[in-house]
């Protein structure tokens, strides 16, 4: 059920970046609920492919009464409509904590709009907090089109579905 929360939406996520930090890998390696290798999720809804993760270790700890999935060593992540490649994201490594449900992605980040040629690159974190449909960056980030680069200092805001984006400190070439 989490990993459909993971997957729903677009392909891109948040939590909050002093969990990551705080988190050291001596803490995860001694109280993991769950260790999952070679991980490969495919979703389908009524017949259709909606989703594929994939992820080579998946670990899932419990704060108080909350889940939380480590992707300790990258995680990709591909969304569908009508059975056809839409977006995908890919990260070094990434966090999702359940209620709320929050996606952070870190390192190497790249999200792309597979259907438009919009790609957007980031070392991270960059944020997806599903409830709100809403993903975030405050670092340095650049958004490529098929013909323009746009470089955001900042970082960017945007709903979910990448179509309403306010750059921070925004710079580039924008053509018309």
């Amino acid at each position: 059920m989490v990993m459909v929360a993971l997957v729903s939406g677009a392909t891109v996520f948040s939590c909050t970046r002093d969990t990551l930090q705080k988190i050291s890998s001596a803490e995860i390696l001694d109280r993991p609920e769950e260790e999952i290798r070679n991980l490969k999720i495919v979703y389908t809804s009524e017949g259709k492919l909606t989703n594929v993760v994939i992820a080579e270790k998946a670990l899932m700890l419990r704060i108080n009464d909350t889940a939380l999935y480590i992707f300790p060593e990258g995680l990709y992540v591909a969304s569908y409509k009508d059975s056809l490649m839409e977006s995908d994201l890919k990260a070094d490594s990434a966090t999702l904590r359940e209620n709320p449900n929050f996606f952070t992605a870190v390192g190497n980040v790249v999200t792309r709009n597979v259907r438009t040629g919009k790609r957007m690159e980031t070392e991270g974190p960059l944020y997806w907090h599903s409830g709100e449909k809403t993903i975030e960056t405050k670092v340095y980030s650049t958004i490529y089109t098929l013909t323009d680069t746009i470089y955001a200092k900042n970082g960017i805001f945007s709903d979910d579905k990448f179509t309403n984006v306010l750059l921070r400190k925004q710079s580039g070439t924008v053509f018309k």
